[in-house]
């Protein structure tokens, strides 16, 4: 069974202060990493759809709306 550096006798307080410092930054770091995933995930994913759009025909972009009745209200389907 491995021991915790912290139950260690035989390591300085400065090995334990380096061990707790780098710890604490690794977390930060992994933070860090979590927050620009979580930021730039959902813009780079927008970005790619507009960039496979220009690709597109500009007929595509011309096209009649398959659905045109989608914007009529429920009450003023029944008039």
């Amino acid at each position: 069974m491995t021991k915790h550096i912290f139950e260690l006798e035989n390591v300085s307080e400065r090995d334990r202060r380096k061990f707790l410092l780098d710890n604490i930054l690794g977390q930060m770091v992994r933070g860090c990493a979590f927050a620009a995933t979580v930021l730039f995930g959902p813009i780079l994913f927008i970005y790619a759809i507009y960039v496979v759009g220009t690709f597109l025909p500009p007929e595509s972009k011309e096209a009649q709306d398959p659905t045109p009745d989608s914007f009529v209200s429920s009450s003023e389907e029944g008039s």
